[in-house]
């Protein structure tokens, strides 16, 4: 997403856009992110959110990979669009994932942990994809390497639950065994 917000609108102006078409363009995902946040939401009510949030990722990938293939202004628009359903859906869908896969008991800590991870990547895709640019040119590598995060997520998080393999520990039991 950091991709996204840094570096398209220098993307877009690589097809003659101006800056400030280019940033109207920019301007869709806000839209689409609203659309997407509602949508994905409301229908990970209704199915499994884990899959629902593979579906979500899947749009990051699909999304980067029409961004690799525009050749015009509106196609790339199109993939920040699919991008944007994405955007701010992923979140209340990895809560409600996180709930199920760790148990209430453990969300401040897991929830807490993943988004305070996901910013240090978010900044570090922003600076590769600029040094790749300085480097190559180009954004191609940088808009591969994004496609394949997104589709990798995707196939990771809708790979089919196993089994918890350690319980759920009562605490109070615990403590009263080891104060004996």
């Amino acid at each position: 997403m950091g991709f996204v917000n840094a570096h398209f609108v220098a993307y877009a102006e690589g097809f003659g856009a101006s800056s400030i078409v280019a940033a109207g363009a920019l301007a869709t995902v806000g839209v689409t992110g609203v659309i997407g946040a509602l949508t994905f939401g409301n229908i990970g009510d209704r199915y499994n959110t884990r899959y629902i949030l593979a579906v979500a990722y899947s749009f990051r990938g699909i999304g980067y990979g029409v961004l690799l293939l525009a050749n015009s202004l509106p196609l790339a628009t199109v993939g920040v669009m699919i991008i944007g359903a994405s955007w701010t859906s992923v979140i209340s869908l990895t809560g409600s994932v996180s709930a199920e896969q760790f148990g209430l008991r453990r969300l401040g800590t897991v929830y807490g942990a993943i988004f305070g991870i996901m910013p240090l990547g978010a900044a570090s895709g922003v600076w590769i994809a600029g040094r790749v640019y300085d480097s190559q040119g180009s954004y191609d590598l940088a808009l591969w390497a994004a496609m394949a995060v997104g589709l990798t997520s995707a196939a990771l998080i809708g790979v089919p639950k196993y089994q918890q393999l350690a319980p759920e520990i009562d605490r109070s039991a615990a403590a009263a065994a080891t104060a004996d």
